[in-house]
């Protein structure tokens, strides 16, 4: 039976058929200063046999993709010698395309990382060598530069594939540290690695698969857990504060609905609404708040739900074969040639975790404005100005929060119904899963500072009740809240919003994993 690679020790990280590697545990190895990557034997049996029963379809007279034929709609064409080194090397040059921006160093660590887990399935018939080289970039902290746009998702994401198959080469570009892009030999010497060559069936099944936009929506599946669980965290902390309603939080009411993110979602606002036993309800509070508040374990729940089924999703491809051929090993050795590296299933996950995020930006958006706004947040100032009329309080805070919202609709258009035909009508039907995977990652990046105005504003709030400029209890803030100094007089607040923003993003602020 697999094991769960979260099981294992952080190093090596271990790989293989018989591991299932998690989106948490990718974003934390792809992130990693130091990694050691290593195959289990399940994995190196797998790559032999898989590349024996290779030499036996080929050896009786099969046709083989790849390996005796063209690329692509050049399939009826034979290959350049016999599949060999010319043949790989042509590939991953025609497809060293591509466009706009280099991906972020975790998306490209982590693209090498799921191609890794894929061809160590043992189902792609590429040399063991070569596999160990990928690795081993990953160990000495080689990372592919590879360019954002390029891939419709169809064939899999070809072109950047191909950028990180050419540093393998030593012909490729690497994403340094600090940003900056240095040619592949020169990292390559540095690293005390050599260039290798690939054959045809080596760099096809570095190219054929959905590594790409896996990896981001892997890392977006991994981001947009810990954003709902701080949206929970600060939504119970407005329970709190403004003395909310609990019935609203009841599980008695949730388990009559039965959908499970909406239980998960209430208890996890009830556990921050009655922290330390400091919750106290005002005679004044409503029966019944607005929406964003009585209904917020029915929208994250909601956004939950959606998360669990991007996740089990992408979490199947990851640990998936997504190439073409597929090589079966066994007494009766066989090349399957088929559709694996379609992405249609991520550009389908990745779209639902995107109007998830989207929904979660639209609801704390609606609760900054509730608490900015008198006879809502139980009379506090206006946009919580320290001095309303001299100061101005949170109204360019709140404005950023709503572009913000307007940038998270834009970007909400569905990707995986967007087919265009391309590649001389072979490519007839894409998934533009990659397009789906980039645009949850970005909207994470969004929802982010939408949070961090959320808890600027509570935190305001809580000042100004301390100083008696507003009327109510002052719990103090949570334990797990950044500190946030008072809005005295108006001040810039743009690097204090992408200060919580990346604390709400980064791993090591996971809610699930934290107990304050």
């Amino acid at each position: 039976m697999p094991t769960d690679a979260s099981d294992a020790d952080s190093s090596p990280l271990a790989l293989g058929p018989d591991v299932v590697l998690s989106c948490d545990v990718l974003e934390s190895a792809a992130r990693a200063d130091r990694l050691s990557v290593s195959l289990t034997d399940a994995a190196s049996d797998a790559l032999r046999q898989a590349r024996d029963a290779l030499a036996t379809v080929q050896n009786r007279g099969d046709a083989v993709y790849g390996v005796t034929t063209g690329f692509g709609p050049l399939v009826d064409y034979p290959s350049a010698d016999q599949g060999g080194s010319d043949h790989g090397a042509g590939l991953l040059a025609h497809l060293s395309t591509g466009s706009g921006d280099l991906a972020p160093r975790e998306i490209s660590r982590g693209t090498c990382l799921a191609r890794l887990q894929s061809l160590a399935q043992g189902h792609s018939a590429i040399r063991a060598p070569v596999v160990r080289c990928l690795a081993d970039l990953m160990e000495r902290d080689v990372t592919p530069a590879l360019p954002e746009i390029g891939s419709v998702g169809a064939s899999g994401d070809l072109t950047p594939l191909a950028h990180a198959a050419r540093v393998m080469t030593g012909t490729g570009r690497v994403l340094q540290q600090d940003g900056s892009v240095a040619p592949a030999g020169e990292a390559l010497r540095a690293a005390g690695l050599a260039p290798i060559a690939l054959d045809g069936r080596d760099a096809l099944a570095l190219v054929n698969g959905t590594s790409f936009m896996t990896a981001y929506a892997a890392i977006a599946v991994a981001r947009t857990r810990r954003l709902l669980c701080h949206l929970e965290r600060l939504t119970g902390w407005i329970y709190r504060l403004l003395g909310c309603e609990l019935q609203a939080l009841d599980p008695r009411l949730h388990d009559a609905r039965g959908h499970d993110g909406q239980r998960t979602s209430a208890e996890m606002i009830r556990v921050e609404a009655v922290r330390d036993g400091t919750y106290g309800r005002p005679e004044r509070r409503p029966l019944q708040e607005p929406y964003s508040i009585r209904c917020a374990p029915q929208v994250i729940g909601a956004c939950r739900d959606q998360l669990s089924y991007a996740e089990r999703v992408i979490e199947t491809e990851l640990n998936g074969v997504n190439d073409n051929p597929v090589v079966i090993a066994g007494e009766e050795p066989d090349v399957l040639h088929g559709g694996n590296f379609q992405g249609q299933h991520v550009a389908m996950a990745a779209d639902a975790l995107n109007a998830a995020i989207t929904q979660a930006g639209v609801l704390a958006e609606r609760q900054v404005d509730l608490l900015l706004t008198p006879g809502r947040n139980g009379d506090a100032p206006p946009l919580l100005a320290w001095t309303p009329g001299q100061t101005s309080g949170l109204a360019g805070a709140q404005i950023t929060a709503t572009a913000l919202v307007a940038e998270l609709r834009h970007h909400a258009q569905m990707s995986a119904t967007s087919s265009i035909p391309t590649n001389g009508d072979n490519q007839d039907v894409v998934s533009m899963g990659t397009l789906s995977g980039r645009t949850a990652y970005g909207q994470t990046e969004r929802l982010a500072p939408i949070l961090g105005v959320l808890g600027i504003a509570l935190a305001q709030l809580t000042h100004l009740r301390e100083a008696d400029r507003a009327p109510g209890r002052s719990p103090a803030p949570p334990p797990w809240m950044p500190p946030v100094a008072a809005v005295v007089e108006d001040r810039p607040l743009r690097s204090e919003i992408e200060r919580l923003s990346l604390h709400w993003l980064h791993p090591a602020n996971n809610p699930a994993t934290t107990s304050a």
